[in-house]
């Protein structure tokens, strides 16, 4: 897999999150798994964590609350003051 950072606003870049509990802070929040630079690996993951997801499901075992989802973030340049953002959840 193609990771990068995902500090790094000079590319376009793909991040996969997962919305699960967090047995720390004892409640759901949302945790960046992985920044990649094509879409196509971040689709990859997204699949796998959804898989994983129902199949927990199907035994009892995962919450309704949890969830994937992705988003991509534009290079940042001279002509826009920041990059964008679009979330897609599975």
């Amino acid at each position: 897999m193609a990771e990068v950072d995902p500090n790094d606003k000079s590319i376009m870049s793909y991040t996969v999150r997962h919305h699960r509990f967090d047995p720390e802070t004892n409640h759901f929040r949302w945790f960046n798994l992985k920044t990649f630079d094509n879409e196509a690996e971040m689709v990859r993951l997204m699949n796998e964590i959804f898989e994983d997801i129902e199949r927990r499901r199907l035994l009892g075992q995962a919450s309704p609350k949890e969830q994937v989802a992705g988003s991509h973030n534009e290079p940042s340049s001279e002509m826009k003051t920041h990059g964008g953002s679009a979330y897609s959840a599975i």
